[in-house]
């Protein structure tokens, strides 16, 4: 997932605490963690728009435990501009909004269009295309915390009255029998177009995953209906999560494993859910009492696994959309029957098989009196596959095989059409595999007037791999972005690679986390089916993994590349590197990923792989001489210069920018060593510049000597860039840019920041290439101190040699 900034960070940090109150507050209150008392979900005030299932339940936690009547909420500016301004000392609630300006190409990922783009192309282009999602973090205030309770209490209480507490609405009756006909209406819809609801007679609601059934006792049973609709809620997003639907890891199926810790985030998201949609209904959420056990659980990892809030807003989110489909009544298909259905729509162009008409072909014998036959009881029918002689119209009978005869005993078995036909020619019997469905297919001969069995031929398997293509591998591959292919080699075919969609990837891997291997098989060959013939039908989604941007050119002064493992040791581990001979010269090694060590193994020409490989990962080398770029410090005079005062190792990655569209998978950087001038700075600097940081006087030396360049520092473990820089690469990689507080730049003004996790360098240090621009990589600068003992150590070292040479004097 992608690194949040500050305000994200601090966004979650009051989610989980609104999560830890709620969750407290159960275990003194006998579960009950969202008090509802039959307000309306959580709206924003006069505004149509449509708030998310996770946003929902934030909002309706925050209104819960600040004891507010409504759950109707407001942005700061959009009071201010009613005059119901936010009241001082009033904090308000972390809402994350979500924009969808850009589109990206699912096959292209460096493809992107604007919004406006996207609704200009016509339906069939945009299913082409995904939405980039960018999150923005919004404080959002209830309407009592703004002045509208004061300036207009008529309009407060109006608003009290529709959509507050059941005791203050002005029709209590009517709105408990709406909450009643809410919960019918959801049984009514989910049975019809979600999942099988059946009558439990033990008195025990519980969901069985493995036959997909939902078991709720009768509303008579429970003692009060709230109880009732709590438990339907929580079965129906159980039955969200079955492996056909959204699979979600924790949820338990046939033949599959699933860890303690999956099971209790499935748990997790299933109460969150629930009540979100309890929410909407006007009804409180309770814990489960094994629910009650886990809620330490839940808090320990929602404060220390980063991840866990998006996964529980994701999976939250998907669990009610589904719920929303059903009760508009949008039919929720399972997605193994999807993938048939789209398998089946394409079926007729598939390559037929024939090998069971060809093992037929061998079987009649003219000499044995044998002939096959094949019933299709349901139909009634029978053909039969004579050695010749099929042709009803001329007196072409072979002895012991007469047609008549035959024909006699197939209608006394019940068959009233009997069709012969020869081996080949024109009567020739050549039927595809698939034809043998649900057909029987044996050896005959005729003793006397009876039909005689000899063989039953066994063509399930035929059948079964009738009209599909058979692959002799199919793998999910990461690219050198980290991105997931799908990498396919059918038979007798090459292999190639496409991006396939995000449900698509979700259900491959979740399928082999559950550990049902025949599920993932099918899962497997299904998905193949799909994209192979989605390649056919657009041969443009094809990428390849094997090659990369280097010319012809390039790839010839590449003589030969040598890819190997280091050995580990205990301190050490070991590592993949490539080294290569270029213009007879080899270079010195740089490191692989696994991934692309993967990739080499499968590649079918590996030889040529491996050069484009040698061709990203040395693309400065080989690309030198083309353009008038140079590292830093690789000025002859600059290396004697900062040869004596080794203070900095620069790395410098640098592409040709003659091509804009070029996409380059380069990731490996050149890597120089230099150093900063022995010179001191001049004398006249200026006030503002002596009260500089040692990393900024560092950053703009630097930057006078290379000013074309993006410069980044590493600071512990996150890289760093500054002032213009830090713009340019903000709005390249799309990261947040800041300004210091505490810092400022040479003209006095705060210091613009920008970064990113040092682990995510490979991710975005092609971006920046791939944007023409050139980068150097700086390590951070020695402290004063560090310097100061360099300083005295070789000041002693100094008086020592002239105290020996004083000394060998003396002698």
């Amino acid at each position: 997932m992608e690194e949040k900034n500050q305000q994200e960070k601090m966004a979650i940090v009051r989610q989980v605490e609104l999560f830890e109150n709620a969750f407290n507050k159960a275990k003194e209150n006998g579960g009950m963690w969202l008090d509802n008392d039959g307000r309306k979900a959580p709206k924003l005030y006069l505004k149509p728009l449509q708030i998310s299932a996770f946003n929902a339940i934030i909002l309706g936690m925050h209104s819960d435990q600040n004891g507010y009547k409504t759950n109707q909420y407001t942005l700061f500016s959009e009071a201010k501009k009613r005059g119901e301004s936010v009241q001082t000392k009033e904090k308000g609630v972390p809402f994350l909004w979500y924009n969808w300006n850009e589109y990206v190409n699912k096959h292209n990922p460096d493809e992107k269009i604007s919004r406006s783009d996207y609704q200009a192309l016509p339906a069939d282009k945009q299913e082409d295309y995904k939405g980039i999602r960018n999150r923005e973090v919004r404080s959002l205030f209830n309407i009592e915390q703004t002045t509208l309770p004061m300036v207009d209490k008529t309009t407060f209480d109006t608003v009290v009255k529709e959509t507050g507490p059941l005791k203050d609405r002005t029709d209590i009756e009517s709105a408990s029998n709406e909450i009643r006909q809410g919960i019918e209406n959801l049984l009514e819809q989910s049975r019809k177009n979600l999942v099988d609801i059946r009558t439990d007679t033990t008195g025990v609601a519980h969901y069985d995953s493995k036959k997909d059934i939902v078991f709720l006792p009768p509303a008579s049973s429970y003692e009060y209906y709230e109880d009732y609709a709590r438990d339907a809620v929580s079965m129906l997003i159980s039955a969200t999560g079955h492996q056909q639907r959204l699979a979600r890891e924790g949820m338990v199926v046939k033949n599959g494993k699933v860890s303690e810790d999956a099971m209790k985030q499935e748990r997790l998201v299933v109460e969150v859910a629930s009540a979100v949609k309890l929410q909407e209904l006007g009804i409180s959420a309770k814990l489960s009492p094994d629910s009650m056990k886990m809620t330490d659980y839940w808090l320990r990892e929602l404060k220390e696994d980063p991840h866990l809030p998006d996964i529980l807003e994701r999976d939250v989110n998907n669990a009610i959309d589904m719920i929303h489909k059903a009760e508009r009544g949008e039919k929720v298909e399972l997605n193994n029957r999807v993938l048939q259905n789209q398998i089946a729509d394409i079926k007729h162009i598939l390559p037929k098989h024939y090998y069971v008409a060809d093992e037929i072909k061998t079987l009649p014998n003219i000499d044995t009196k044998e002939f096959v036959v094949i019933k299709e009881p349901e139909q009634k029918m029978a053909d039969v596959v004579l050695p010749s002689g099929a042709s009803l119209g001329v007196e072409n009978e072979i002895p012991g095989m007469n047609k008549g005869r035959i024909e006699h005993a197939l209608q006394k078995e019940g068959y009233e059409t009997v069709t012969f036909y020869n081996v080949d020619g024109s009567m020739g019997y050549r039927p595809d595999d698939s034809f043998f469905d649900g057909k029987e297919v044996s050896v005959n001969r005729m003793n006397k007037w009876n039909l005689e069995t000899l063989t039953l031929l066994d063509v399930s398997d035929a059948v079964r791999r009738s009209g599909a293509i058979d692959f002799e591998k199919i793998l999910m591959l990461r690219n050198d972005e980290g991105k997931w292919a799908l990498y396919l080699k059918p038979e007798n075919e090459k292999s190639f690679s496409v991006y396939p969609e995000k449900a698509d990837l979700n259900l491959f891997f979740t399928t082999i986390k559950q550990g049902d291997e025949e599920t993932s098989e099918k899962v497997r060959q299904d998905l193949a089916q799909k994209y192979y013939m989605a390649a056919q039908n657009s041969p443009d989604i094809k990428i390849d993994l094997f090659k990369s941007d280097a010319t012809a050119e390039e790839l010839a002064r590449i003589d030969r590349v040598n890819i190997f493992k280091t050995k580990g040791t205990e301190s050490t581990p070991s590592v993949i590197l490539c080294m290569p001979t270029v213009n007879g010269e080899k270079l010195k090694a740089r490191e692989i990923s696994p991934q692309q060590w993967q990739r080499m193994w499968l590649a079918e020409d590996m030889q040529d792989y491996k050069k484009h490989l040698a061709a990203s990962l040395f693309a400065d080398v080989l690309r030198k001489d083309r353009t008038d770029a140079v590292a830093v410090g690789t000025d002859k005079s600059e290396q004697e210069t900062q040869s004596k005062n080794p203070n900095q190792q620069t790395e410098v990655y640098e592409e040709q920018t003659e091509e804009k569209s070029r996409q380059s998978e380069s990731h490996g950087p050149s890597e120089s060593k230099g150093n900063k001038s022995k010179d001191e700075s001049p004398k006249t600097e200026t006030k503002v510049t002596a009260e500089l940081s040692p990393m900024l006087k560092q950053f703009y030396e630097l930057k006078s000597k290379h000013p074309d360049a993006i410069l980044l520092f590493r600071c512990g473990d996150f890289y760093e860039t500054y002032s213009n820089d830090a713009e340019k690469a903000a709005k390249i990689l799309g990261i947040t840019l800041s300004k210091s507080n505490h810092t400022k730049d040479a003209e006095g003004k705060p210091l613009m920041i920008a970064g990113f996790p040092h682990h995510a360098l490979d991710v975005y240090l092609p971006k920046l290439i791939r944007a023409g621009e050139r980068i150097a990589i700086c390590d951070q600068l020695e402290t004063p101190r560090q310097e100061k003992d360099v300083t005295e150590k070789q000041k002693n070292e100094s008086d020592n040699q002239e105290e020996n040479k004083v000394s060998r004097m003396h002698r």
